[in-house]
């Protein structure tokens, strides 16, 4: 590709559901992810399409399912008569670029710009002529994504404001705080300082809450809302500073991000800091769609977590430790996110992991989920300690693997008192060897992390020398087969006496599937694959490497894949089992299927990065295993791939001539020009830069055929 990175963005592809990506405009890890809620019920990123805005917000997740969380400080503009209830607004003529969004509403005319630094949003309105132009700011403003009590449910709920105050601290500034609770993952409550600042002094005001209009310049308690009022300007600009910590840093990061630059400086600067950020990984050729979803969703892999700084933003505590909020969540991006993030920025990967040990020093265990301050549910077991493993593996320096290390046996030794929110559901794992029916929720799916969790703890365990101590983990995730049924070849509940539960169906879940009893978010046709430390002893128990492939072919002509998280691996398992080219026949088939260049056009979540992640690994056919040093190679979408590997300057490239919708085979490969008969790779032969490169193939091929990727359990 040649030219800019970031003109190849679209932000409202994934945009509505399923997928729920943010279409506003952020920075990369920034507090500040600015957009359009639209009218009740909401999706967790606030937008749908063609769905009445109802107000524009300054924090946000993206991509996520489940009860809605942040949504707060809430700005809209509007004419006619001053007042502090609206109803929400058509909209027309949207666009979006990175770092910028802008629309009309209707039928006012208010022609809607914003655009973000990493801690404020920035608003341009241009009313028409002759009318009141006015400014709406929420401090009560929270995603209500419907069909649950506000703030009530511990596991899934929505969130609710419990309080706060607005207040027009002079004829140019509001200050204020909302107060919220419950969100998907907990319902612990969090707090969040705004300030507002306008280009222009306000003519009229009016301030309410939940009881009323006050009579004053300051209210507060639930649903603080303040209406500010400019006659009949034509335009007005505003800042928006947002801390979780006190209106000072809010107003201070307004100061220094934004000063006093106009906003059409401010949109520049967002677009050269997202230029930067996407040039680390450069692509040449390819489609159009291909380049348009890569660096689209590079942009999503950056959108999270959020960056809080060292011992800025963090209301909690100071330790010297960069923070980060909304790993939300790491069971989602351990898969493949991560893996990426280490190779392109493994600066990055240590802090985040080092902020991880630093949450586990205070709050006393690792976080699965880290958001607005506090652990959240485990969906399955503590995925920190597969990304600890890897990034052992991998070199990646400045992370204390001892402390890391204590924190990851803590989650197998102690018993949690609370597993909801950290740690595991000890007992029958201990005492059984796996989890049983006693465990009322995903006990197959939680005992099969468990068990790739413990041979995680044991290789980290070798790599620090603490040979012993590696050989009960490794003997213990070994526990994986105990709830494996040769007869029928999938895993299955047992019951704690040891019996089978019967009758029992591999392609069944509830339709809830969060709560089925025995798998989370699948079934056991799905399931059955997350084996990744011995998938070659997976491949063993169906009958062999033939036998395998005809699972797995019978797998996806089914209909049992889906692009869901836990399942995204599976098309490379082929080449476990000697079929490279099947690999990339399926590979491809599910980029083409499950990802398009529209609205609506990923086909699950977005995950912090996890649809992102393994869109992108696959497109450059460098697709990671994730806990190990292992990437599996499959067919480039692209002629020419060049990542940029952190602060070292050092270059990777991946070359592959032709490559187009034709060539999905690899004929030969070459690493720094010695031939490549393998398809899969360590990270430390790439890790420091190189040359990898393809000469591709419309037709299938035995590259790669004769030598399968390390199996660590088979092969001891």
């Amino acid at each position: 590709m040649n030219g800019s990175c970031f003109s190849c963005v679209d932000p409202f592809v994934g945009a509505d559901p399923p997928g729920h990506a943010l279409c506003g405009p952020h920075l990369p890890h920034g507090i500040v992810r600015l957009g359009p809620d639209t009218l009740f019920p909401q999706p967790t990123s606030g937008y749908r399409s063609g769905t009445p805005i109802l107000h524009f917000s300054h924090t946000h997740v993206s991509g996520t399912g489940g009860g809605g969380r942040y949504g707060n400080v809430g700005v809209m503009p509007f004419t006619g008569p001053l007042r502090t209830r609206l109803d929400g607004c058509g909209h027309e003529n949207e666009a979006a670029a990175s770092g910028y969004y802008a629309t009309t509403l209707t039928p006012s005319g208010i022609r809607v710009e914003l655009t973000a630094t990493p801690r404020t949003g920035v608003h341009r309105y241009a009313f028409p002529g002759n009318v009141d132009a006015n400014v709406l700011v929420d401090a009560g403003a929270v995603i209500q994504t419907g069909g649950m009590v506000p703030g009530d449910r511990r596991e899934d709920g929505t969130g609710a404001c419990t309080g706060g105050f607005i207040e027009f601290a002079s004829e140019t500034e509001i200050i204020g705080r909302g107060d919220f609770r419950a969100g998907w993952g907990h319902a612990f409550p969090y707090s969040v300082y705004f300030y507002v600042l306008f280009d222009r002094p306000v003519e009229q005001h009016m301030v309410s809450n939940h009881f009323g209009v006050m009579p004053f310049s300051i209210a507060d308690g639930p649903e603080c809302r303040a209406a500010a009022g400019f006659g009949n300007a034509s335009e007005v600009e505003l800042r928006v500073g947002i801390s979780f910590v006190s209106v000072a840093k809010a107003r201070a990061s307004v100061e220094r991000e934004s000063g006093r630059k106009d906003f059409d400086a401010i949109r520049r600067e967002a677009e050269a800091i997202w230029e930067r950020a996407l040039a680390r990984i450069r692509v040449e050729g390819g489609t159009d769609v291909h380049r348009t979803l890569f660096y689209t969703l590079f942009t999503r892999l950056l959108c999270m977590p959020t960056d809080l700084g060292v011992d800025d933003e963090n209301p909690l505590w100071h330790s010297g430790v960069r923070h980060f909020w909304d790993f939300y969540t790491i069971w989602d991006s351990v898969r493949n996110a991560n893996a990426l993030i280490s190779l392109f920025d493994p600066e990055l990967e240590a802090d985040m992991l080092n902020c991880l040990i630093d949450v586990a020093d205070h709050t006393g265990w690792l976080p699965d989920v880290w958001t607005a301050g506090h652990s959240g549910m485990i969906q399955g077991g503590c995925s920190p300690d597969i990304l600890f493993c890897e990034a052992a593996l991998k070199g990646i320096r400045g992370i204390d693997y001892v402390r890391a290390m204590r924190c990851m046996r803590k989650n197998n030794e102690v018993e949690s008192p609370d597993p909801y929110l950290y740690g595991r559901y000890l007992q029958d794992y201990r005492d059984l060897g796996y989890l049983s029916t006693n465990v009322r929720k995903n006990c197959v799916s939680r005992h099969l992390e468990y068990a790739y969790q413990d041979w995680c703890i044991g290789r980290l365990a070798d790599h620090l020398k603490q040979h012993e101590l590696a050989k009960v983990y490794y003997e213990s995730s070994r526990r994986a087969w105990n709830l494996w049924r040769d007869d029928i070849q999938f895993f299955a509940p047992r019951r704690p006496d040891g019996q089978w539960v019967e009758p029992f169906d591999p392609a069944h879940c509830l339709p809830d599937s969060w709560n089925d009893p025995y798998f989370y978010e699948g079934t056991s046709w799905q399931w059955s694959f997350s084996v990744h430390h011995d998938f070659e002893g997976l491949i063993q128990r169906h009958g062999g490497d033939e036998a395998f492939i005809a699972h797995l072919d019978r797998f996806f002509d089914e209909g049992h894949y889906h692009s869901k998280e836990t399942m995204l691996h599976v098309p490379y398992l082929y080449t476990y089992a000697g079929r490279p080219d099947r690999a990339a026949e399926r590979v491809r088939a599910c980029m083409d299927k499950y990802f398009k260049p529209t609205r609506d056009g990923l086909a699950d979540n977005e995950d912090m990065g996890c649809q992102s992640a393994f869109f992108m690994c696959s497109a450059m056919g460098l697709y990671p295993v994730m806990g190990q040093d292992v990437y599996l190679l499959t067919t480039p979408a692209f002629e020419k791939i060049t990542l940029t590997l952190g602060k070292s300057g050092d270059v990777l490239a991946i070359e592959a001539p032709g490559a187009g919708p034709d060539m999905r085979y690899i004929r030969r490969a070459w690493l720094d020009d010695k031939p490549l008969m393998r398809a899969w790779l360590r990270h430390g032969e790439i890790g420091l830069g190189g040359t990898l490169r393809f000469e591709l193939s419309d037709v299938p091929t035995p590259w790669g055929a004769n030598q399968p990727p390390p199996s660590p359990l088979s092969d001891g």
